[in-house]
């Protein structure tokens, strides 16, 4: 071999940036094995900006669909991922039990043995290989940022503030190169305007209020509390899971109305979009779409009589026009068909993928060929949500954090 430096007269060796090159195009699972070849190579797969390439290199060329699924009445969850290059076979994918159960969960379990132990989780976000779990008991609530390709995972630690939870959502701030958890809570207040705790909201014939936030960022470990300004009225809850564009969390709310809170992680400020607008004679559902459409907030609206519908369209908002949040600002980006009814829509690459409510099924529409790709029935869970996600070498404590365990000598 030509170009090549050799040891001993016989052994070739690759110039650095062409074994770069190779390692960036290799799964996790055999990058783990290599750290232990030298010093060197461990040096480099676990440096930053190594995972930053691989991470852009090979997988997100190696895309899977994430599917959390729900079990009734057994109270059961299960996580399974959809390969790209299959798209016919659910692969089950391990939980590890020391995740799932940790030493909080487990002394208050044997310090309450009548109480039989039920914890759930909820799959709150993936990015960058990083999924972010919310797990519940009778105690309360933690988050656990975990990668399933390295095997690692961490509980997020609690604020030293919290707050009545409404809304939360994980997601990855490109800007920052920070994995960002946000909640979302209000602070009500009285006529006079003291504050008021949430726990006293029953006792209050007022319900004004201001939204808060806690921000956790993955890069400093740390939280940040975030106040809203504006006092509001009405009354709301969310529908469906936050959606997490360009450093951006997206929520629908439903309460008077129809409408898109947004959350700039940069900013640290709220902000209020409206839906595209649609004929009011007609019942519909709106939906946003996970995932958006090439990184632009979207939405779903369709007919609907409580059972079925026969097309969708779905809108994109145009950044380029008179601004986000004007009703001129969405363009419908495509009509598809659809029979049944809805619980979320999804974009996995150039696919769109509509995931069904009661009937369990899932359909994938190439919106180039205008043809459905894959229609598949699901008997197993009563409910699910679907995600997306990439194996990575990305570390669960942050990019300042690397392991230094099984080091070569």
């Amino acid at each position: 071999m030509s170009g090549g430096n050799r040891v001993d007269g016989s052994v070739p060796i690759l110039p650095e940036e062409i074994i770069t090159e190779i390692l960036t195009r290799l799964p996790v699972k055999s990058l783990l094995r290599f750290k232990l070849v030298s010093k060197d190579w461990y040096s480099l797969i676990t440096n930053p900006e190594f995972t930053a390439a691989h991470l852009h290199k090979y997988s997100t060329q190696k895309s899977s669909i994430l599917l959390r699924g729900f079990r009734w009445p057994e109270h059961s969850s299960t996580l399974s991922w959809l390969h790209r290059k299959d798209t016919t076979t659910f692969h089950s994918l391990h939980i590890p039990q020391s995740l799932m159960y940790n030493h909080t969960f487990m002394r208050n379990y044997f310090l309450n043995p009548q109480i039989s132990p039920k914890l759930s989780f909820i799959l709150i976000g993936s990015s960058g290989g990083l999924l972010c779990i919310k797990l519940c008991d009778y105690h309360g609530i933690d988050y656990v940022l975990w990668n399933p390709a390295t095997r690692k995972f961490k509980y997020v630690k609690h604020p030293q503030q919290d707050f009545q939870l409404l809304m939360d959502g994980f997601g990855h701030n490109g800007k920052m190169n920070d994995y960002m958890l946000v909640k979302i809570g209000r602070l009500f207040h009285s006529p006079n305007f003291d504050a008021v705790d949430d726990d006293q909201l029953y006792e209050k014939e007022e319900r004004d209020f201001v939204l808060r936030a806690l921000v956790y960022s993955w890069r400093t470990d740390s939280w940040r509390l975030v106040y809203d300004c504006r006092i509001l009225a009405d009354d709301f809850c969310s529908r469906g899971q936050a959606v997490s564009l360009k450093g951006e969390f997206y929520w629908h709310l439903d309460g008077l109305r129809d409408i898109i809170l947004a959350f700039d992680t940069a900013k640290y400020v709220f902000r209020w979009i409206n839906f595209p607008p649609w004929n009011q004679s007609i019942l519909v559902e709106v939906r946003l779409v996970s995932g958006g459409i090439k990184d632009s907030l979207a939405c779903c609206v369709f007919p609907y009589d409580g059972s079925t519908s026969i097309t969708m369209d779905i809108w994109v908002v145009d950044e380029s026009g008179s601004g986000v949040g004007n009703e001129e600002s969405w363009t419908k980006f495509l009509s598809m068909p659809f029979l049944g009814t809805l619980h979320q829509v999804f974009t996995w690459g150039d696919k769109v993928i509509v995931n069904g409510k009661r009937d369990g099924h899932i359909l994938i529409y190439d919106p180039i060929s205008h043809e459905i790709i894959y229609d598949f029935l699901n008997p197993y869970f009563s409910s699910y949500h679907l995600d997306g996600y990439v194996e990575s070498l990305v570390s669960v404590d942050g990019p300042n954090n690397l392991e230094a365990e099984h080091a070569p000598v």
